[in-house]
């Protein structure tokens, strides 16, 4: 910190910290996991918006939607699989259906049901910022874990993505994500 800034500092010494123990335990952990999401999503989204102009948001949901039975899915269905509320998936689907990347199709026996589609065109543009995706995971994340350490490590994965919560009840299997195969763990 710079002279100038030496006023905002406060004049007693700062409380003490917390626990060396607890700081190297869940905490440190879920930091580290924290940390390395964070980065990791960044490296990618960048890379994709230079080389695609798309986001990963974007293609994480083109690709869950590709993944889904019959290529359709709601959008709670969706909201489920992604790090967005059901109305936070529904202005992203008016985003990428102005883009005609998506179409919403009502369903035949409910018509208050809405299913999330994609066009020819969002087919196009998945096709093309996967290429570029697989690229930028093996360069980003998969050369940076020894094989070794792969199988264990999307054991964890798998294991903390499908955990019940504290009343029992257990996400859904995921159709796929950007990083991951509808069969296999989604990271």
């Amino acid at each position: 910190m710079s002279d100038d800034c030496a006023s905002l500092l406060p004049v007693d010494p700062p409380p003490p910290r917390a626990p060396a123990d607890v700081e190297e335990g869940a905490i440190r952990t879920f930091g580290l996991l924290l940390e390395a999401h964070t980065r990791i999503t960044r490296l990618l989204d960048a890379d994709l918006q230079r080389s695609t102009g798309i986001s990963l948001q974007t293609l994480e949901v083109l690709l869950r939607v590709s993944r889904a039975p019959w290529g359709v899915m709601t959008m709670s269905e969706l909201a489920d699989q992604v790090a967005l509320s059901t109305g936070g998936v529904t202005r992203l689907a008016d985003r990428l259906s102005d883009d005609g990347l998506v179409e919403r199709r009502a369903c035949p026996e409910d018509r208050r049901r809405v299913h999330l589609g994609l066009t020819p065109r969002g087919v196009e543009v998945l096709e093309q910022a996967l290429t570029h995706h697989v690229d930028a995971l093996d360069t980003h994340v998969m050369r940076r874990i020894d094989p070794a350490d792969l199988a264990g490590f999307e054991r964890v994965l798998d294991a903390l993505r499908t955990a019940p919560d504290l009343h029992g009840a257990t996400p859904g299997r995921a159709a796929g994500t950007a990083a991951g195969p509808a069969a296999g763990p989604a990271a």
